[in-house]
């Protein structure tokens, strides 16, 4: 459920992720969600992983590395995520996605100042225990009433 955010993946392999392999751009896609993947990986790891690996996230306009305004790459172009009831919970998702550990504080009403692209995610719900911020994407994510001044930013 909810959206479908790569199609036509054409790995050889060898890649270091899936992201170094060519695809669609993200968000266009000719499929439903009978045709939706998994993977097992074993032998380290007897788990599969539901949901997506999500658009590609950066932090922008912090003082260093580990923080700044959120925004992710959909359709083409950076955008930012609303911050109405953005939680530390959905920080901690967006900063395990980049590879930090340890804790992390959200930031809204545009702490690190405003975007200006488009406003791509709202009425993010993570549980603070997904991999990435696409496994917190829900269907019903449309844009009602957001601002700039309301963009999300963390601390990681």
């Amino acid at each position: 459920q909810g959206f479908i955010l790569l199609d036509d993946v054409a790995c050889v392999g060898t890649e270091l992720s899936l992201l170094d392999c060519p695809h669609s751009n993200w968000g266009q896609h000719d499929c439903s969600h009978a045709e939706d993947v998994g993977i097992h990986c074993s032998p380290e790891s007897s788990t599969v992983t539901e949901g997506s690996l999500g658009p590609p996230v950066r932090l922008v306009d912090g003082e260093s590395t580990k923080e700044g305004r959120v925004e992710v790459f959909l359709n083409g172009e950076w955008g930012s995520v609303c911050g109405d009831g953005w939680t530390d919970r959905d920080a901690a998702v967006v900063c395990r996605q980049l590879g930090f550990s340890g804790t992390a504080k959200a930031r809204a009403m545009a702490y690190f100042g405003e975007g200006h692209g488009p406003i791509h995610l709202d009425n993010i719900e993570c549980s603070g225990m997904e991999h990435t911020l696409g496994e917190c994407i829900k269907p019903d994510t449309r844009i009602r009433s957001c601002w700039h001044s309301e963009d999300a930013g963390v601390i990681c």
